[in-house]
């Protein structure tokens, strides 16, 4: 059995989504921005920053994986890529999910940087600075978070939980023989 403890309800990332959309907007203003999501975890997050971005926004997806279980690999999957010239000269922002030992978004900033990008900047829904391992910060942050498994809102154990409209903490509960 599995019980869930809520870290950030619907409503506080709602508003903390609508503060990203305004400053990435004050940011580029009228300018195009490709907006990359990383699949799956960012799918939630990232529609949700773009319903509330007001300016002239493409999107493209990149799957990649770190994780299994509550665990990381250590290993970077590339499972879907763009290509150069929908890259090449524009401003970019990588959507993440999570940031935590930073490996991943390493990668990620390495593959994007490569196709000439006019800027390149990361935004991030949760950043677990705590578990940082590599040299790498997100330029925009939702919430910072401690050293938690969190699931929901897009994030995942298993591939489950993703559909949850908020932020939690999965907590295993002992069963009880009688």
């Amino acid at each position: 059995m599995e019980n869930i403890e809520i870290l950030f309800d619907e409503v506080k990332i709602n508003e903390r989504v609508k503060v990203l959309a305004k400053e990435l907007y004050e940011k580029y203003g009228e300018d195009e921005v490709v907006f990359i999501c990383t699949l799956k975890g960012a799918v939630f997050f990232a529609c949700d920053l773009l319903k509330n971005y007001k300016g002239d926004a493409r999107m493209e997806f990149l799957r990649v994986s770190s994780y299994h279980g509550t665990e990381t690999t250590g290993k970077i999957e590339l499972n879907l890529s763009i290509s150069k010239e929908n890259i090449q000269g524009k401003h970019v922002v990588i959507i993440e999910d999570i940031v935590d030992t930073g490996h991943t978004l390493a990668f990620l900033n390495e593959y994007i940087s490569d196709m000439q990008p006019a800027t390149l900047e990361i935004c991030t829904l949760l950043d677990k600075k705590i578990k940082r391992v590599v040299d790498i910060d997100p330029t925009y942050s939702g919430f910072v978070v401690d050293d938690l498994f969190v699931i929901g809102y897009g994030l995942d154990y298993d591939q489950k939980y993703r559909n949850l409209p908020y932020i939690g903490v999965l907590k295993k509960t002992k069963k009880i023989s009688k």
